[in-house]
């Protein structure tokens, strides 16, 4: 899920990787070293599948959420990278649905993980100053069909995974499940499932806590209540941020897109991509973006002078069920009697659940993100000069790494007060 947002090339890698190679359920904490990344060879073709899976799966989140102007986020990556854990236990038909849908046909498994386990040990090294901790775990019930060794094997050592038999039946496997979920989120998402099923036999799980200070943090003093404009014609008085500051920025057709850096301005940013017309539908504005117009967008950025004012947000969003977003992108088969995870189980088995939760806050010293994906596997019966830029409309935003360009975070802000 990568998408290089450098000025230049725009190859990417999407959202929130996997904690290092620590074991267990050891949260991965960053060394200091602000290493640049270094990735294995033909990684560009990986990059650009999680690339496109990345932008179909963010259009169709927002076309089939009903629920209307209100605030989403999703973690492109941690849904990608559990995925990928279950990819490699597909085979058949059902690898090849799934292959469509991440954008994999021609791209061999092996070449998927290699990236993966790169990003997984150095992405949390790249900046001393901003916290990252990337982890997966793999669950399975102890009493009764085991997992394959080999899928094992291979998604402790590429994925840096957490291995733990449970027994399912009991009620405590749900509270362990959700305790080590709180744990790698710092407690931002406290829990992940509400129950096991009679038929359960395993959840893959990837989750991502993010840290960043921002490299030009805001004063609070200069923390102001302002009007935020909403898309139903509403208005909040929300607190603002501001600071006269020096930022990379792009006055593209349509939009404003400025660059805001953590820590040491090395290796992560958060993008605001403010549309023009403040009553124009933030879904429809996100649905015109793609890779092409961004591609432009980053590789015309330059720095300047602007008087920035940004409200303060923080709240959560939750899909509790993918499988319906992940079948219109064409995987349908893996949550049917007709799956086929012979790679995964030696009876036949399916998804039964894909749920994705996350979290965000933003305020002067920076932003604080986490998020989780769970996925179930059941037994088959089964100008010059410019103006003051003020945010005080709806607006798209990124949290990006600098050097991939790995989108972190895509979220949309209707209401800053919304929780």
């Amino acid at each position: 899920m990568l998408l290089n947002l450098r000025a230049g090339a725009l190859s990417a890698c999407l959202i929130l990787l996997f904690a290092s190679t620590l074991p267990a359920c050891h949260k991965g904490v960053s060394t200091p070293s602000d290493k640049a990344l270094e990735l294995p060879p033909n990684s560009g073709e990986v990059i650009s599948a999680s690339n496109d899976f990345a932008f179909n799966f963010f259009r169709t989140t927002l076309r089939q959420d009903v629920a209307g102007n209100t605030n989403k986020l999703i973690s492109p990556l941690s849904i990608y990278t559990a995925l990928s854990m279950v990819y490699n236990g597909a085979a058949g038909s059902t690898k090849d649905s799934m292959a469509k849908t991440m954008a994999l046909a021609g791209i061999p498994a092996s070449r998927l993980n290699a990236l993966n386990n790169a990003l997984i040990e150095q992405m949390p090294h790249e900046d001393s100053k901003v916290q990252l901790s990337i982890a997966n775990s793999i669950w399975y019930d102890q009493h009764r069909a085991q997992p394959k060794p080999g899928f094992l094997d291979t998604i402790q050592r590429d994925y840096a995974a957490t291995l733990q038999s449970l027994d399912f039946s009991n009620s405590s496997a749900v509270r362990t499940i959700n305790s080590w979920v709180a744990q790698q989120t710092n407690d931002k998402i406290p829990s992940i499932i509400d129950q096991i099923s009679p038929d359960d036999l395993m959840y893959l799980i990837n989750a991502v806590y993010f840290n960043g200070a921002w490299k030009y943090g805001f004063k609070t003093s200069d923390t102001h209540n302002a009007p935020f404009y909403k898309q139903d014609g509403t208005t909040v008085n929300a607190p603002f941020m501001n600071q006269k500051i020096t930022l990379r920025r792009y006055f593209g057709p349509g939009y404003t897109l400025v660059e805001l850096p953590y820590g040491t301005g090395k290796a992560f940013n958060m993008y605001i991509l403010l549309p023009t017309d403040a009553h124009q539908s933030l879904d429809s504005f996100a649905l015109s973006l793609d890779l092409a117009s961004l591609t432009t967008a980053f590789s015309h950025l330059d720095s300047g002078s602007i008087q920035l004012s940004l409200p303060k947000w923080e709240y959560s969003y939750s899909i509790d069920d993918m499988k319906p977003n992940l079948a219109r992108l064409g995987m349908g088969i893996a949550f049917g009697r007709d799956a086929d995870f012979s790679g995964m189980y030696s009876t036949s088995v399916y998804i039964s659940k894909a749920v994705h939760k996350t979290y965000i806050k933003v305020n002067e010293s920076g932003t604080e993100a986490a998020a989780v994906t769970a996925i179930g596997i059941t037994y088959t019966a089964l100008p010059a000069g410019p103006p003051p830029l003020i945010i005080d409309h709806p607006f798209v935003y990124l949290i990006t790494e600098k050097q991939t360009g790995s989108m972190l975070f895509m979220g949309l802000l209707n209401d800053p007060l919304a929780n």
